[in-house]
C-alpha cells in the first residue's frame, strides 16, 4: 500500500524584478513546489491570503511595503513559513540583519543552490 503524497511545498516569491520572480518560480516549480510570487508587499499579502506557505523569499527594498514589515507581517499569519529577505546592498555590511530577525540572503545567488537548500532545509525542520 503506498503513502498517501504530501502536499507540495509552498513559496512564496516577492521582489520588484520581474525576471528574479520569474527564474525562481521556474526553478521551484520544477521541483515540485506550488509557487506564488508578487512585485510588491501588498500584492504578496492579498496573493497569500487564505494559503499556507513553507518559505517566503521577500525582498529588502520593495515599491510599497519594507520587506522586513512583510516578513514579519507573514510570521504572524503563518507560523510555520520561514521568512528569508534577499537584499543586493552594497557594501554586504549594509544588509540589515538581527538575531532575532529572518536571514538575509545576498544577491546574486545560485538558483539552483537555493532550491537544493529550501528543499533540505525544509525536510530536515518539518
Amino acid at each position: 500500500m503506498r503513502a498517501p503524497a504530501l502536499p507540495p511545498r509552498r513559496l512564496l516569491v516577492v521582489d520588484e524584478d520581474d525576471l528574479l520572480r520569474w527564474s525562481l518560480r521556474e526553478k521551484f516549480h520544477a521541483a515540485g513546489w506550488d509557487v506564488v510570487d508578487a512585485g510588491s508587499g501588498f500584492a504578496a499579502l492579498e496573493a497569500v491570503e487564505g494559503r499556507r506557505l513553507d518559505l517566503a523569499l521577500v525582498a529588502v527594498t520593495l515599491p510599497d511595503l519594507d520587506g522586513a514589515a512583510l516578513g514579519s507581517k507573514l510570521a504572524a499569519t503563518q507560523p510555520r513559513c520561514r521568512v528569508v529577505l534577499m537584499s543586493s546592498a552594497e557594501p554586504p555590511e549594509a544588509l540589515p540583519s538581527s538575531p532575532d530577525g529572518p536571514p538575509v540572503l545576498e544577491k546574486p545567488f545560485d538558483l539552483d543552490a537555493m532550491v537544493a537548500w529550501a528543499s533540505r532545509d525544509l525536510a530536515e525542520t518539518g
